[in-house]
């Protein structure tokens, strides 16, 4: 049955497979009218297999194996019935521990189709109150729960597209006689046809992808697809389908979708081809892995076809022309402003891209490599600006010049995947173990100061990498000072450990990490203390917070916590008995900043003694 308000039309915030950071979505995400403490019921007979609260994540979830061997998850939930919340109190207590993972024995907690498990909410991850449900089977398979036959989801509209996009994915490749990225925006004529409106012409091997997205009836958010179909030439040349996917592989989306335009946008792109390293079993393919081989001069014909799990189907056709042989270099208008040099790399191939050059014909770039120069004519004018093409597959670049101007790229070797590996030098070795990377890295490698840049953090990593290095300037604390990924105003935490004079950290992401030393303890403000409940805020302005701890007369205290509002309150383990004494509350960064608040609880209102002989008097 469905697990919330059975039998009344509904709609979802999130299907099954949409694409989300670094993994898919497991399930379905059931709206409950933007409200909490709504009935959330078993779909079936079965036994509660696990119970586990996440600072992030499910939030509070229950889990219930079934006879047939199915497995229903229920996440975000506010608060469990009260046989599943004393287990779970019971056993938070007992390891002392907001943050738990517990599994019941087999039968331990029978349920019944249609009990009431818990009251849904908005806990863990979650962007709003919603009740998140998956189907698994007995391998761990995430299953789509829309093929149950559920009723209270009506879906009555098509799939749209919001944009595609063509990539050349050789470094002689070109769309519209560009080597990067062409991004594109279909049309829906009145008539309910999509169209491109642009030309398009191409030559060599392309990748295409596409930004796209379902909804159900009566819902304002976009979901997920559950079918995408290419043809060339009427000719087949990729599918992939999203029924169930292997909840271990998860990660992998990171591949399948175009995740350097993921961070850099916040867009998620279906690639409509295989990438290298994806080995998900999701996808049906020609010799060409999908991959578009427009090699032969002519023009083809595009097809995409979008299916949601309705069988809705929306189409887009369109022709990519042949792009013109021996075009000549356009001209440039020349500028007396200082030139400007930037880099790119997509796929295997390296893009330079000249600005404000001082001359109406482009100059030859001078590429330096490992004691050797290569010589770059430019490959094409946009916008006043001068590209340049360097196959990386064959040429590792420490820097660039054109003209007087010189851009540091800092290559310094490949490492392949599935192999273990490491670049080293006097002040930093980068160590990959055989599971770090997904492809050929070209590892780019620059450290000055207490920084350190590796690559961009466009380039998808499957496990963590380590860096070891030389810190050159002085630091105010040492033993509070710590690694961040930074990107603008934006400082993530990353950790690490110093030995000696040098500093470790391990990473899954690339970009610039730097030393910061984080010396301002959490911010406790208690709103609330007295025999019935403790609440309080706590902040963090750097490093985050690390541990949550509250006694109570020394006794340990549950505090459930929310990151979204940043308040902790107090879940006691007998209901019945009152808050007295004195309060200490231990508030911790990961830069082990603590902040203690000790407090006096106001002692709990006594019963008033009752004189049982006056009493006597007054009835007599």
């Amino acid at each position: 049955m469905f697990p919330i308000m059975p039998g009344e039309a509904n709609s979802l915030s999130g299907g099954l497979g949409d694409l989300r950071p670094n993994h898919f979505h497991a399930g379905i995400d059931i709206r409950t009218a933007q409200r909490e403490g709504l009935e959330v019921y078993a779909a079936a007979d079965g036994y509660v297999s696990r119970i586990a609260v996440f600072t992030g994540g499910y939030g509070n979830v229950i889990f219930i194996k079934h006879p047939n061997g199915l497995t229903t998850v229920y996440g975000h939930l506010k608060t469990l019935n009260d046989t599943l919340a004393q287990f779970l109190r019971a056993g938070q207590y007992k390891k002392q521990s907001f943050e738990i993972d517990l599994r019941p024995e087999p039968n331990q907690f029978p349920v019944k189709k249609g009990e009431i498990i818990a009251l849904s909410g908005n806990t863990g991850g979650s962007g709003g109150p919603h009740l998140h449900f998956e189907i698994r089977d007995d391998k761990n398979n995430l299953l789509n729960p829309l093929l149950f036959g559920f009723q209270e989801i009506e879906d009555e509209l098509p799939p749209f597209f919001e944009q595609i996009a063509l990539q050349p994915l050789t470094p002689s490749s070109r769309v519209n006689g560009q080597a990067g990225r062409l991004p594109l925006t279909p049309i829906r004529r009145p008539n309910g046809d999509w169209v491109l409106t642009q030309p398009i012409s191409a030559s060599g091997l392309l990748g295409l992808e596409v930004l796209a997205h379902d909804r159900t009836s009566g819902s304002p958010f976009k979901n997920g697809l559950t079918c995408i179909e290419i043809q060339l030439d009427n000719r087949e040349v990729f599918a992939y389908n999203m029924n169930n996917f292997p909840n271990e592989e998860t990660r992998l989306i990171n591949l399948h979708m175009n995740y350097g335009v993921e961070q850099l946008t916040g867009q998620r792109f279906h690639r409509c081809y295989i990438a290298d390293g994806n080995t998900l079993d999701l996808y049906r393919y020609n010799q060409t892995r999908g991959k578009l081989p427009l090699f032969d001069g002519q023009s083809h014909e595009v097809t995409i076809t979008l299916y949601d799990c309705s069988q809705h189907t929306t189409t887009l056709r369109f022709t990519v022309n042949p792009e013109a042989e021996n075009s000549p270099i356009a001209k440039l208008t020349p500028s007396k402003l200082p030139t400007a040099l930037f880099s790119s790399v997509e796929e295997n191939t390296l893009i330079i891209r000249a600005r404000n050059l001082p001359t109406a014909t482009a100059p030859t770039a001078q590429v330096y490599l490992s004691g050797a120069t290569l010589d770059a004519p430019v490959q094409y004018i946009r916008a006043n600006e001068a590209y340049y093409v360097v196959d990386l597959q064959k040429h590792l670049p420490d820097s660039v010049q054109i003209g007087r101007t010189v851009l540091p790229l800092n290559f310094k070797k490949r490492i392949l995947p599935g192999q273990s590996a490491a670049y080293k030098d006097s002040s930093i070795t980068v160590t990959f173990p055989s599971e770090s990377l997904y492809d050929t890295l070209h590892l780019a490698v620059s450290h000055g100061g207490n920084r350190v840049s590796i690559n961009q953090g466009t380039i998808p990593l499957n496990d963590f990498f380590e860096v070891n290095f030389l810190p050159t300037e002085p630091l105010e604390n040492s033993g509070k000072t710590q690694v961040y990924l930074v990107s603008g105003n934006r400082k993530s935490y990353v950790g690490g450990f110093w030995k000696e004079n040098r500093f470790i950290f391990k990473a899954r992401q690339f970009g610039t990490f730097q030393l910061l030393t984080d010396l301002k303890p959490p911010v406790v403000k208690i709103l609330r203390k007295d025999y019935t409940a403790i609440v309080a805020t706590v902040k963090d302005d750097l490093s985050g917070l690390d541990t949550i701890r509250a006694l109570v007369n020394g006794e340990w205290i549950l505090m459930q916590y929310d990151y979204k509002r940043a308040l902790i309150w107090s879940d006691k383990l007998d209901p019945t008995k009152p808050f007295e004494g004195t309060l200490v509350l231990e508030v911790k960064d990961r830069a082990g900043n603590l902040t203690t608040v000790t407090a006096q609880l106001p002692p709990a209102p006594r019963p008033v003694a009752v004189d049982s002989a006056a009493v006597s008097d007054k009835e007599n």
